[in-house]
């Protein structure tokens, strides 16, 4: 059974898992678009004085700091699907362990 609906209360476990399909195809495209744009966030330095030197490297550290950020929230999305499809598939077997529980009686 996919759907479990009990007085305004419904759990429909193919929407759930198509959410979490979701959350699988954001993380794609976020880790593709730190691939692909990752390199773009080191900053040459405009010239050779102190100043420029210490601005690209302020603003090139702040790019990799953001993309090992992003790399993190990345895998985060990725426990979070992980869970999601975990929660619908162990509602799943609840309803099969209780339809076999009422079945005994």
């Amino acid at each position: 059974m996919s759907e479990f609906n009990l007085g305004g209360v419904r759990f429909d476990a193919d929407a759930v898992r198509a959410a979490a399909a979701d959350l699988d195809a954001m993380a794609d495209r976020l880790e593709h678009a730190l691939g692909a744009d990752g390199q773009a966030l080191a900053v040459p330095a405009a010239g050779s004085d102190a100043v420029s030197l210490a601005a690209a490297d302020t603003l090139t550290s702040v790019g990799a700091s953001f993309v090992a950020q992003s790399g993190s929230g990345v895998d985060e999305l990725r426990k979070l699907a992980a869970l999601v499809r975990g929660q619908a598939d162990a509602f799943g077997q609840v309803e099969v362990d209780n339809s076999a529980d009422f079945t005994n009686l």
